[in-house]
């Protein structure tokens, strides 16, 4: 999770607030972090060469119910790297892309292994760039989130083209939190063969990716489903649309229980508050279930009342056949699901935790 400093910055490159001196020295001690908007052209978070893939400072750690303990680390040109390892082309496969100050071995990566291994039999692939990016370098603000989808690529590949462990692209489930999210989707600019099956965008930044440049921004196209939640939409979140099916959760730009000391932590909040819903629909026994509404005016006043058909699960369980636009509301505390809404209502269909 980021620290409210860290926040000044990010808000502080979208014209938000600058409050650091552009007449600080340039050239940043090893080890320092960024002091200036000037050093953070020249941070330790700029990716050094070789720039090719796989990177050195960009690795896939495979995670099942066996190792949850210790992940196995996956050379990409090695093929008996994947056929050594516990990876079961039986079980479903995720790629987790994690955002700004993330690792495989922090929140919400570790959360969210806990969650599916507590459900069962997964192949969990963490992308790990914790050791690299740990604030936004300028310098490469342009091409550093295309490199990071290149060699995510090349990973997708290497599942599809292994002699006895192939998985093709289209089976494959794609987690990605803030940044992480785009950078997902920018890998379908370089698959050769195939579709990802699914995207599911967790509060897609607006740090790099405003305005209606749809090559770079996570969008509908990119996968054979894609679904967004959203949760600081509008300040440190893309407000969308963005995918087959949205969720704007609580309204999406404000979250319940997120009320802090000072604006940076609240809208830290607001934008990681995401992980935790997602997280939570992995096994939750109510689940989040969101109702279409023709606009968010309309969801905050009460006007929007769905049929019962019309809602669907939010998060792990969401029906691939779901578009548009959804609202959903959440408690303020966990558990965040309220289970089916409306008044007395029973659902009758059977779902996913009959």
């Amino acid at each position: 999770m980021l620290t409210s400093s860290k926040w000044l910055i990010l808000i502080g490159i979208t014209a938000v607030q600058i409050t650091v001196s552009e007449s600080q020295q340039n050239d940043q001690p090893n080890g320092e972090k960024p002091k200036s908007v000037r050093q953070l052209f020249n941070t330790t978070s700029c990716i050094p060469p070789p720039y090719r893939c796989p990177h050195p400072k960009m690795q896939f750690y495979l995670y099942t119910r066996s190792t949850q303990a210790k992940g196995e680390l996956l050379n990409t040109l090695d093929n008996d790297s994947l056929t050594a390892s516990r990876f079961n082309r039986n079980h479903p496969t995720k790629i987790v892309v994690h955002g700004f100050g993330g690792g495989r071995n922090l929140s919400p990566s570790t959360d969210m292994r806990n969650a599916y291994f507590t459900k069962g039999n997964y192949n969990i692939i963490i992308v790990d760039y914790g050791s690299l990016v740990k604030e936004p370098c300028l310098g490469q603000i342009e091409w550093a989130p295309r490199f990071a989808g290149l060699c995510i690529a090349q990973l997708v590949e290497y599942l599809q083209n292994h002699p006895t462990k192939s998985v093709q692209p289209e089976q494959i489930h794609t987690i990605g939190y803030s940044v992480g999210a785009h950078i997902l989707g920018l890998v379908a600019n370089y698959l050769k063969v195939g579709k990802l099956g699914r995207i599911t965008g967790l509060d897609p930044t607006i740090l790099f990716y405003m305005g209606n440049n749809r090559s770079r921004d996570l969008d509908h196209t990119d996968a054979l489903f894609v679904d967004v939640l959203h949760t600081g939409a509008g300040i440190l979140g893309q407000w969308g649309p963005n995918g087959h099916a949205d969720f704007y959760v609580n309204g999406g730009s404000s979250q319940p229980g997120c009320a802090h000391d000072t604006i940076f932590q609240t809208l830290s909040c607001d934008h990681t508050k995401v992980t935790p819903y997602f997280i939570e629909s992995i096994n939750s026994r109510e689940g989040f279930w969101a109702g279409p509404c023709s606009s968010l005016f309309s969801y905050l006043i009460g006007w929007c009342e769905p049929q019962d058909t019309d809602y669907v699960l939010m998060g792990e369980y969401v029906d691939r056949n779901a578009r548009g636009v959804y609202y959903v509301t959440t408690n303020a505390k966990p558990p965040y699901a309220r289970g089916f809404p409306g008044r007395s209502r029973r659902l009758r269909s059977i779902t996913p935790y009959s």
